[in-house]
């Protein structure tokens, strides 16, 4: 017995100590005081850019910025020299998962290789919307936070509420509103701060998710399909996933076959006004045909994993939705803020070879290719979202006083969005990692873990 006891303190001792050399490894900088000098920093309150600049992070915040020769730089400080480079703040993404589905209608949960991925592409800040078992995401998240794992400060949704008709095996089954209350008030009380309903949920079950998290002050977000975005909004939902696209059947879209939309259909101008009227905020997810066939990220799949996706070049799965479709709605998404309504963006990256942190960036381009600014595009993806998660006063842009969540990239993506994907250091709460490290270990476990 004292021997089998000897053998499980060695090996943890052993196991701690690798896990504590390869999280090392991943830091690149972790001093008191650290110095970023000779940037362009993006000020997304302001819309602007200032050049040659320098950033003083002490004990994790942004403590003085200034002009790089005019800031006093402490004796004991880190200096990194980023001439070239741009400082933005660390991107706020809302629909994010830890899952990813690789064939069946289970997700599978991926604690090593996403929250890399996300982190290595500047993604500080982000939101699960739904999981197949939230406890899962609840305890990544403590680990992250206590500092035992890497990755991205999360704020966790619960699991998806759906009706007995949804077909993934992961939902968590509501069909009234006394079950509704019930499992909102479960999952509140584990930790989740957001809910997510599905797209088979009842107008009673719906209700009684909404009472309860409102008593909470909490929000519910909602990817939709037989209940309208009329009908949702109308009941008091927050937050509406996948922008226009969860309102089929307003705008009369078609599950199957090529859409025809445009903004001057009827009914549209009603609807946005609706929307904006009951501040509902819609979560944006781009999506392209491209997206899956870049053959770059095929190698951060397992091997199964890789065959499948491969397949998929040559014949793309019939539920993945078609580019051409998506891009429709990007008008859709443009009058509606220019009537007032607020937006914030997400990946959805869990499937078909759609990774994390680079499905991030592709939809950052999307939108810019839409016709919206990239400075337009980097405030929805930073100070935006902070707002919408209300951590604005501590993190969503570059500030003093505000924690240290930075995103360091070569060129200037305020001009040319595409230099987004440029990602060199990423600062989350002043620590510095190198993204192509980060990216490194995650290589061939996506369809693993």
């Amino acid at each position: 017995m004292r021997k089998l006891r000897f053998i499980f303190v060695l090996f943890f001792l052993v196991g701690h100590h690798s896990h504590s050399q390869t999280k090392s490894k991943l830091i690149a900088y972790d001093q008191s005081e650290i110095v970023l000098q000779n940037a362009r920093i993006v000020d997304v309150v302001k819309g602007i850019v200032l050049d040659g600049q320098s950033i003083l992070i002490s004990s994790g915040k942004i403590k003085a910025i200034g002009k790089t020769g005019k800031l006093q730089v402490p004796k004991a400080a880190q200096i990194i020299d980023l001439k070239g480079k741009t400082i933005l703040p660390g991107l706020v993404m809302l629909h994010e998962h830890m899952n990813y589905n690789n064939g069946a209608a289970v997700w599978q949960f991926h604690p090593v290789s996403f929250p890399k991925l996300y982190l290595a592409a500047g993604i500080t800040t982000l939101r699960t919307a739904g999981a197949e078992n939230p406890m899962y995401d609840l305890n990544l998240k403590r680990k992250i936070d206590s500092g035992e794992s890497i990755g991205p400060r999360m704020f966790v949704t619960g699991p998806m509420f759906n009706d007995a008709s949804g077909g993934f095996l992961g939902d968590f089954v509501i069909s009234n509103y006394d079950q509704g209350k019930k499992a909102t008030a479960f999952w509140a009380d584990q930790g989740c701060t957001s809910f997510k309903v599905y797209s088979d949920i009842g107008t009673d079950a719906l209700k009684g998710v909404l009472d309860e998290a409102h008593s909470r002050n909490l929000p519910v977000t909602g990817h939709l399909g037989k209940m309208s975005c009329t009908e949702a909004a109308n009941l008091g939902i927050d937050n509406i996933e996948h922008s226009f696209w969860s309102c089929a059947s307003d705008l009369s879209i078609p599950w199957e076959g090529d859409w025809k939309l445009n903004v001057e259909q009827k009914g549209v101008n009603e609807l946005i006004e609706l929307l904006v009227a009951k501040k509902i905020v819609l979560t944006i997810t781009p999506f392209s045909d491209s997206d899956y066939r870049n053959p770059a990220l095929l190698e951060y799949l397992s091997t199964d994993e890789r065959k499948r996706v491969e397949g998929y070049l040559k014949n793309p799965p019939p539920f993945m939705p078609k580019g051409s479709n998506d891009s429709q709605l990007r008008p859709f998404e443009k009058l509606f803020v220019q009537k007032g309504g607020k937006v914030v963006l997400g990946a959805d990256a869990a499937d078909c070879g759609l990774l994390p942190g680079f499905q991030n960036h592709n939809e950052m381009v999307t939108l810019v290719k839409a016709g919206w600014t990239p400075l337009d595009v980097i405030k929805i993806a930073t100070i935006d979202g902070a707002k919408f998660l209300k951590i604005d006063n501590e993190s969503g842009s570059i500030e003093v006083g505000k924690s240290a969540d930075l995103l360091i990239v070569s060129g200037k993506p305020d001009e040319n969005i595409e230099d987004i994907k440029n990602v060199e250091l990423v600062f989350k709460n002043g620590v510095g990692y190198d993204s192509k490290v980060l990216r490194e270990r995650a290589k061939g476990l996506v369809g693993r873990h």
